[in-house]
């Protein structure tokens, strides 16, 4: 545009409503991102004694908004939750269900999610997932050893699977890293060179 002349207001008014159903249209028919929040999560629930127990578990999770496939197993009591794509699963709501249907759930439970890293004060690494109120205290172990070799700066978002290790006195909760695979954002973004460094559980839940 020449020079610095200022479109009016009343132009981009009319704009707006002429384009408003066309947009709205072209918004709807976008793609929704394959990678989005907690993807999947596994648990181990204990009193499932015959089918009925899973059916019922499976069926009572599969109601909820956002879950693609829910499979509970009589051998090994691991209920097995996936998101629909593009979805993102609610933890908490899960885990809710299985106790509505009447079953105990075990103290960890493992997640695979799209998540963005953070180093905060003397070195702690906290994890967080994009679009939820996730947040978890990183413990240092071998994945994430390796994960910061490969990564200094853990820069951008990672899938990442990792254990939850739920405890009275830590908050917020303790994650630890079970396997990452870099999403192509995260790939080309510049890496700094901070040290890997232990993140031990705080206090307060």
């Amino acid at each position: 545009m020449p020079g610095n002349e200022r479109i009016p207001q009343k132009c981009f008014r009319e704009a707006a409503r002429a384009a408003g159903p066309w947009l709205a249209l072209a918004c709807a028919l976008l793609p929704v991102p394959a990678h989005a929040g907690v993807q999947s999560l596994a648990m181990t629930v204990t009193g499932m004694t015959c089918p009925l127990c899973t059916r019922g578990v499976e069926e009572s999770i599969r109601t909820l908004e956002g879950v693609g496939s829910a499979t509970a197993d009589l051998g090994t009591g691991r209920v097995q939750v996936e998101a629909r794509e593009g979805k993102s699963l609610a933890i908490q709501q899960v885990k809710e269900r299985v106790v509505m249907a009447g079953f105990k759930i075990g103290s960890e439970c493992e997640v695979v999610a799209t998540a963005r890293f953070a180093l905060g004060p003397e070195g702690r690494i906290t994890l967080r997932v994009p679009g939820t109120t996730y947040a978890y205290q990183v413990l240092e172990g071998g994945e994430l050893r390796r994960l910061f070799r490969t990564h200094p700066g853990l820069k951008g978002e990672y899938v990442v699977g990792f254990r939850i290790h739920d405890h009275p006195n830590w908050k917020p909760a303790a994650a630890s890293i079970t396997s990452f695979d870099v999403l192509p954002a995260a790939a080309a973004a510049p890496a700094s060179r901070a040290g890997p460094a232990s993140a031990a559980p705080g206090a307060g839940r």
